[in-house]
């Protein structure tokens, strides 16, 4: 079941912009930070998130939670557009949320050289892999970044489970001091959301069920009702291979491993209750697997 990361961000970098400036630049906090959204649909470039620092520069953050072979050139594209467009400074910053979109190659520069000394492209961007920043400056960061704190570095020697279950009842404790329920249940969502970047989404719900600020997000219960469901359909499927196993042994005898693989790979509950109807009536196992 896919959960919503890029809108999950974007709401959180739309609604706190100076937390995030501060999380990735660090900027004086007298600063005006503000949220644009630059007209450049002539490209196919895109850009996830643009924020004007006092009038002075732009931050374009550009978030990834999977390998991308085009990404510097396509930062480099973004940058120059910007610059073109506002005739400002702009920052680029890449925002790895987990190990698997990091590439070896991603070393935030793009550099070529047609001719030795007659011209020349130098451009560099940050990489910050969310992973390698501890959770503590995760959880003691502003309101609109401590959604990230479920993909933060925990502390050396503690155990996923316990550490996860730790952060979440940190982010808890905090957003219920710091922000009205309705607030408090938007961010503690987008940390749900969030932490399924890191673990599958049946321990997210684990994690987060006990949390009962949840219990006003209509989101999270969305997210758990369709978990539910998800889970009966799973139960069905398997069942449905299971009693087609049964009766193609007793008739056909033992599937090849190939044949077992293909009924595996069915996901279609009414294909399988087909398959099912036709054990008597097929010739054998190749037979039984081509009903479609």
């Amino acid at each position: 079941m896919p959960l919503p990361f890029d809108a999950t961000l974007k709401d959180l970098v739309r609604e706190y912009p100076a937390d995030w400036v501060s999380a990735l630049l660090a900027p004086p906090q007298e600063k005006s930070v503000r949220l644009v959204a630059p007209d450049l649909s002539t490209v196919t470039a895109f850009a996830d998130v643009v924020l004007m620092v006092g009038e002075e520069y732009l931050l374009h953050a550009d978030f990834q939670t999977g390998p991308d072979a085009n990404l510097p050139r396509r930062v480099l594209l973004y940058n120059v557009l910007l610059y073109h467009h506002f005739g400002l400074p702009v920052h680029s910053v890449v925002v790895l949320l987990r190990p698997r979109a990091d590439r070896g190659d991603l070393t935030g520069r793009v550099r070529y050289e047609v001719r030795s000394g007659r011209g020349a492209l130098d451009f560099t961007f940050e990489v910050v892999r969310i992973w390698e920043r501890p959770v503590e400056s995760l959880l003691e960061g502003g309101l609109g970044t401590l959604p990230l704190a479920p993909l933060g570095r925990l502390p050396e020697g503690v155990a996923p489970e316990q550490g996860l279950a730790a952060v979440v009842a940190r982010m808890a404790e905090r957003v219920t001091v710091e922000a009205p329920p309705p607030v408090a249940a938007h961010l503690l969502t987008a940390a749900f959301v969030l932490t399924g970047l890191r673990v599958p989404t049946a321990e997210a719900l684990q994690l987060f069920q006990g949390v009962r600020a949840m219990r006003d997000s209509s989101t999270y219960q969305y997210i758990l009702d369709e978990g539910r469901a998800e889970g009966l359909a799973d139960g069905e499927r398997r069942e449905a291979r299971k009693i087609v196993l049964r009766q193609g042994r007793l008739l056909f005898g033992a599937p090849t491993a190939a044949d077992e693989a293909a009924l595996q790979a069915i996901t279609d509950l009414e294909r399988l209750e087909r398959i099912s109807e036709h054990v008597l009536s097929a010739a054998g196992w190749q037979d039984l697997l081509a009903v479609p």
